[in-house]
């Protein structure tokens, strides 16, 4: 089962990114020039490119009051520049026959495009205007902001968007990720023009960014045009001050939302590693697959086979830069809600002793990851987003190179381990349900 089917509108993620193999990238070089901007090309001869540009921004960087901005800016940014007047960026790109498109995080936005590789000046000369150069016009800004609501409105009728931006919510008593990607309806309202072109002056910024190209281009002849498209941008990195930067998890925390469904939608929470915990990131990698990774999956062959407690089930944990969440996501019937969540619980603390992973398991679980990654990369977009990601959030593209074979020495005792750290802990329970 595919994990992002619980992933929350307007917060993009790259979960499938985080699956690495040895040697992938080979034919790839970084650079970093004098404003700060880094570079990231890798040759791929298949007669397209992708362009992908990474700002380390997102809802994290926010406040209650500019809660939203990132998401709001990111829709913005397509709306024109002084050289490309308010539709004319689209007609540049879909002109040539590219593609284009964004994604805003609680960790980072980026904007990539891709284009036949004899259109990559034009793609180029878009996206890096864009950047640099973005209009931020106030009657789109207002026009735009009409749509940013609607967004929000469609997200509260979304049982799976609702769900998961209480969830954040109901797990940290203070922390980067409380609020969501996306914004409230009151602070995306009360958004102001000046507010947004202060945010994106102090965080659109070379020092801030990474910028990827990937495709049918020699990386030397790709850095130096990258070069060129950004000559002159030396705009200061300027951050707010720190906003909750350190998390606290509470405990024990349940929530319902009444909602017009016909079903039961229930997510339980548990503490979950930062992405710069790598061996127990890996480790609960492998514990997730096994519990919640499609049909053979434990969580699935109880719940829903057996006990005929559920009609979907699945778990996994969203990698962020900081501690995150470790969610077992369900639908089922109001009635079996009680009886759902004590077996939910019993399985996966069973891990950590009664019933320990078995050498089937773990081998099934690394194959399971091993495929992931190979359908997340097949694309040039899959593979700039791996190597924004990682440059993104751990400041280097070496990681993808290490992550499959460090995966290989994991092993059962480092599973049970990672369990009984993280998800022995009492959990958060956040249900949609009928009204």
């Amino acid at each position: 089962m595919n994990l992002n089917l619980f992933t929350c509108g307007g917060n993009y993620s790259f979960k499938l990114h985080k699956f690495v193999t040895n040697g992938s990238f080979n034919h790839l070089i970084t650079q970093r020039f004098e404003s700060g901007l880094t570079v990231i090309a890798r040759h791929v001869p298949n007669r397209v490119v992708t362009l992908d540009a990474w700002v380390n921004a997102g809802s994290a960087n926010e406040d209650d009051e500019l809660n939203g901005v990132s998401h709001f800016l990111e829709h913005m940014l397509f709306k024109g520049t002084a050289k490309y007047g308010v539709g004319e960026l689209d007609k540049a790109v879909t002109g040539v026959g590219g593609v284009w498109n964004a994604g805003t995080s609680k960790d980072y936005t980026h904007y990539y495009v891709t284009v036949a590789a004899p259109f990559v000046d034009t793609a180029l000369d878009a996206i890096s205007d864009m950047l640099q150069n973005p209009l931020i016009d106030s009657g789109e800004f207002d026009s735009e902001k009409r749509v940013i609501l609607e967004e929000y409105r469609l997200k509260q009728d979304n049982p799976w968007g609702a769900l998961f931006d209480e969830l954040y919510e109901a797990s940290f008593v203070r922390g980067p990720y409380r609020r969501s990607v996306i914004g409230t309806f009151e602070s995306v309202s009360g958004l102001t023009r000046g507010a947004m072109v202060d945010y994106f002056e102090r965080y659109y910024a070379p020092a801030n960014m990474t910028f990827i190209v990937v495709g049918d281009i020699e990386p030397e002849l790709a850095v130096a045009k990258t070069r060129a498209a950004f000559q002159g941008f030396n705009r200061p990195h300027r951050p707010l001050a720190a906003r909750n930067d350190t998390a606290e998890y509470a405990s024990g925390v349940a929530r319902v939302i009444p909602r017009d469904v016909q079903e039961t939608y229930a997510a339980i929470a548990f503490p979950a590693p930062a992405i710069r915990e790598f061996d127990d990131m890996l480790a609960l990698d492998v514990a997730a697959t096994i519990l919640g990774e499609g049909r053979s999956s434990r969580l699935y062959r109880a719940l829903k086979e057996d006990m005929r407690l559920v009609n979907l089930v699945a778990a996994g944990f969203p990698t962020h830069r900081q501690e995150s969440i470790f969610y077992v996501g369900m639908t089922l019937e109001r009635g079996k809600l009680d009886a759902a969540r004590t077996e939910t619980l019993r399985l996966v603390r069973n891990m950590a002793g009664n019933a320990p992973p078995t050498e089937a398991e773990l081998a099934k679980a690394k194959r399971i990851i091993r495929n992931s990654y190979c359908f997340a990369t097949e694309t040039n977009t899959g593979q700039s987003g791996v190597l924004g990601y990682y440059q993104t959030l751990m400041g280097s593209a070496d990681f993808v190179d290490k992550y499959l074979q460090s995966l290989d020495a994991v092993t059962r005792d480092n599973t049970m381990a990672v369990v009984r750290r993280y998800l022995s802990r009492e959990p958060n329970m956040v249900v949609v349900e009928p009204k």
